[in-house]
């Protein structure tokens, strides 16, 4: 059984500040102060605009945009993920209404590309 001591059983305990009264708190709005010279109005005002990095999703459609289309390997080597993962992403731009062409090539390896249309 727990030791029970006066302070605890009266209900009289330390406060301890949350973490969003620590440095963490400063340091993520110093993060975020570059960010908003990003923004298109000041774009148009002639600062300089940070570049966004290319999303995976972009990174993918680009590669299977490419007239000989991409391997999984090349899908999972641009992306960091997983072969399902990809394959999941692939699955989930045929339901989006992208039409993938899936063919193998001399090698046997199969390579999925988009068609003009899709």
């Amino acid at each position: 059984m727990p030791k029970i001591t006066k302070a605890t059983a009266t209900g009289a305990t330390k406060h301890r500040p949350h973490k969003t009264d620590r440095k963490s708190a400063t340091r993520r709005q110093a993060k975020r102060a570059p960010a908003a010279t990003a923004s298109p109005a000041n774009a148009k005002a002639g600062s300089v605009t940070v570049p966004i990095r290319q999303s995976k999703k972009a990174a993918i459609l680009g590669l299977l945009e490419r007239p000989d289309g991409a391997a999984i390997s090349d899908l999972t080597a641009a992306t960091g993920w997983q072969v399902h993962s990809v394959r999941a992403a692939l699955t989930g731009l045929r339901k989006v209404g992208k039409e993938l062409i899936r063919a193998k090539d001399e090698a046997g390896v199969t390579r999925y590309r988009l068609t003009a249309a899709g």
